[in-house]
C-alpha cells in the first residue's frame, strides 16, 4: 500500500484505457491524484498506488479514453442556439414553417425568434427561405432564421425593426465581403442576406448581456460533458465574450477547458480592423496567458468565405459549378493577410486561419511558412499555428504544410451535413477530394478533427464517424479513399487535436504528469460498426479529476 502523501485519489480498474500515446498502449487501470493522472498500467501495477484514503472503482470492463478535445469549435454560439429553434433537420420549407410556427406559439409578440440550421441544398424546392415564407406563420414576431453558414433570412416584422426597406441603399461594394440583400421585381427586401450585410438585420437584435453568455456557456459545458467533450478551441471571441468565460471560470462554470483565440481579420466588421493591432496590444499580455481552464490561446483570422455559398477563394482554373467567372471572395486580401500573419507571429500570437478555398489555403499556409522561416531564414518561435477547414490543399499547400507541421482542422462532420452543398457548388468530382485526411495524413501533415459548431453537429462521435465513412445526409460517399480508421479518427480527437494547440505535454493522452480529462463509454469505439460511431456515448466524464457528467 502506497504512502497516505503519495497514494491516488481514485483508481479506475478492471477497464481497456486506450492511453492514445505514441505507443497506443492499452490498459486496464488510471489513477489519479488532485487534477493529474499518476499512474496507468495494469491492475496490479496500479494498486501500488492505492492508499488508506484512495477510493477504487471497479469499470466492469468499461472502455477509457482521454478527454475528447475540439479544436475548432464556438463553444458559447453552441450555448446560445441551444435555445433556438433548430433547422438542421428541415427537408422542406413546410418544415421550417413549422418548427417557426411551434416557436411562436409559445413566444409572446413583439420578441425576437432566431433561428439556425437550414440549408437549401437539402429543401425539397432547393431554395432558401424568405420573408413571405415566414409572416404567413409569425406575422407579429421579428424572426431571424440563420443558415448554416453565412446567409440568413428575415421577416418583415425583423425588416422593419432593423430600419431595411426598399429606399435602403445596397451595402458598400468598396467594403470586401460586404454581401448583399435580395430584392424582388419591385424593390423590396425579400428578407434574404448574405455575407457581411447580414449585421444589417442581427445588429437590431438585443445583444445577450454578461449573465447571458454566462448561462449559454453553462449549458454548452453540460451538453459537451455529455458526450465527452473536456476542451475546445473556441475561435473568434470579442472582448465583452472573454469577460464572459473569465466569469464563468470563476464560478465553476466553465468544465470544458477553453483556448480562447480572439476574433481578428476578416472576423469582425469592416469598420473594426483598423484598430485591431491596437486592441491586441493594448492586452498586456501574449498568446498563453491563462491556465489550463481558460487561456488566451491566439488570432483567429476569415480570409475567405464558404464553398457551399460558393464564397471560398479558389484558384482561377476552379471556378464554380456553372459558373465559370466565379471563383470566390477575398475577405482580407492576400496581401494584408501575410502582413497580419508575420505581425501576429511576431507577438507571439498563434493563428487559426479559416481556408475553405485552395487558393486561400495556399496564400495562408505560404504566409505561416514565411512567418516561421523569419525575414532573414532565421526560424522564430515556435507557435501552434494552424488553418481549420483545409478543405482542397494542392501539391504546394501540402508540401509547405507538412514540412512546418502546420495542422489540417478539418470540420469533419461538414461531409455528413454539408456534403451535398459542396456537390451543388464544385461538383461530385471535386466534392469527393473535400477535407482529404488520408491525404492529408500521408503527406505528413497534422489531421485534426474538429466541428466548427454551431455550423455542425459538436457531437465529436458522429465527427468521428464522418472521418471514417465520408457519407452524406443522403448516403452518398463522398471519397471512399480518404476514409480513416476509427483509430485514427480517435486520435484526431484526442492525441493530434492536443498536438494541434500545443498542449500535447499536457492533454490529449493519458500518462503520469497529464490532466486528469477522460470519458467512460458505454461500447468500444474500436470495435463498433463503422457507421455506429455516431451512436457511442459517455457513461461518466471527467475534467481534472472531477466528474462533471455521471460519475
Amino acid at each position: 500500500m502506497a504512502d497516505a502523501a503519495l497514494a491516488a485519489d481514485l483508481v479506475l480498474a478492471n477497464g481497456r484505457i486506450y492511453t492514445m500515446g505514441p505507443d497506443d498502449r492499452v490498459v486496464s487501470a488510471v489513477a489519479v491524484r488532485g487534477d493529474r493522472v499518476v499512474a496507468v498500467g495494469d491492475d496490479t501495477t496500479v494498486r501500488g498506488v492505492v492508499g488508506p484514503a484512495t477510493r477504487v472503482e471497479d469499470l466492469g470492463g468499461a472502455v477509457v479514453v482521454p478527454g475528447l478535445i475540439d479544436a475548432h469549435n464556438h463553444l458559447l454560439s453552441v450555448g446560445q442556439t441551444l435555445g433556438q429553434v433548430q433547422l438542421y433537420g428541415c427537408r422542406s420549407l413546410a418544415e421550417v414553417a413549422d418548427a417557426v410556427a411551434a416557436r411562436v406559439a409559445a413566444t409572446p409578440p413583439g420578441t425576437w425568434i432566431v433561428g439556425r440550421g437550414w440549408d437549401e441544398s437539402l429543401l425539397a424546392e432547393r431554395r432558401h427561405p424568405t420573408r413571405h415564407d415566414l409572416d404567413a406563420v409569425a406575422p407579429d414576431h421579428p424572426v431571424v432564421l440563420h443558415r448554416v453558414w453565412n446567409q440568413l433570412v428575415a421577416n418583415s416584422a425583423a425588416l422593419r425593426l432593423a430600419g431595411i426597406g426598399a429606399a435602403t441603399p445596397d451595402p458598400p461594394a468598396e467594403v470586401p465581403y460586404a454581401g448583399s440583400f435580395e430584392r424582388d421585381a419591385a424593390g423590396e427586401p425579400t428578407g434574404h442576406f448574405r455575407d457581411r450585410a447580414k449585421a444589417m438585420i442581427t445588429d437590431a437584435i438585443p445583444p445577450p448581456d454578461e449573465e447571458a453568455r454566462v448561462a449559454a456557456i453553462g449549458d454548452a459545458c453540460r451538453a459537451y460533458n455529455a458526450v465527452g467533450l473536456t476542451s475546445v478551441g473556441e475561435p473568434g471571441l470579442t472582448p465583452g465574450e472573454v469577460r464572459a468565460f473569465h466569469r464563468a471560470a470563476q464560478r465553476g462554470v466553465l468544465t470544458v477547458r477553453t483556448e480562447a483565440m480572439l476574433a481578428g481579420w476578416g472576423f469582425v466588421p469592416a469598420a473594426e480592423e483598423a484598430g485591431l493591432r491596437d486592441r491586441f496590444d493594448g492586452l498586456g499580455v501574449v498568446g498563453g496567458f491563462g491556465d489550463p481552464t481558460l487561456r488566451l490561446a491566439g488570432v483567429k483570422l476569415m480570409p475567405d468565405g464558404g464553398v457551399g455559398d460558393r464564397t471560398a477563394k479558389m484558384h482561377p482554373d476552379a471556378p464554380y459549378a456553372g459558373e465559370p467567372s466565379n471563383t470566390g471572395t477575398w475577405v482580407v486580401h492576400p496581401d494584408e493577410l501575410t502582413a497580419q500573419i508575420a505581425w501576429c507571429h511576431r507577438r507571439g500570437w498563434a493563428v487559426d486561419v479559416h481556408t475553405c478555398g485552395s487558393l486561400a489555403q495556399e496564400v495562408t499556409v505560404r504566409a505561416i511558412a514565411a512567418a516561421i522561416e523569419g525575414d532573414a531564414g532565421t526560424p522564430g518561435p515556435r507557435l501552434p499555428h494552424r488553418i481549420h477547414h483545409a478543405y482542397f490543399p494542392t501539391a504546394e499547400a501540402l508540401a509547405v504544410m507538412a514540412r512546418h507541421r502546420i495542422p489540417a482542422l478539418v470540420s469533419a462532420p461538414f461531409l455528413a451535413s454539408l456534403g451535398e452543398s459542396f456537390i451543388t457548388a464544385v461538383g461530385q468530382e471535386r466534392a469527393a477530394r473535400a477535407m482529404p485526411a488520408r491525404t492529408y495524413r500521408a503527406a505528413g501533415v497534422p489531421l485534426v478533427g474538429t466541428s466548427d459548431a454551431p455550423i455542425a453537429d459538436f457531437d465529436p462521435w458522429r465527427g468521428m464517424e464522418a472521418l471514417v465513412t465520408r457519407t452524406t445526409v443522403t448516403g452518398r460517399v463522398l471519397g471512399p479513399e480518404e476514409a480513416l480508421t476509427p483509430r485514427e479518427a480517435l486520435r484526431a480527437y484526442t492525441a493530434d487535436a492536443a498536438a494541434a494547440l500545443g498542449l500535447a505535454a499536457e492533454r490529449g493522452t493519458l500518462a503520469p504528469g497529464r490532466i486528469a480529462d477522460l470519458a467512460v463509454l458505454d461500447r468500444d469505439p474500436l470495435g463498433v460498426a463503422p457507421d455506429a460511431l455516431g451512436q457511442v456515448r459517455p457513461v461518466a466524464t471527467m475534467v481534472g479529476g472531477r466528474w462533471v457528467y455521471g460519475g
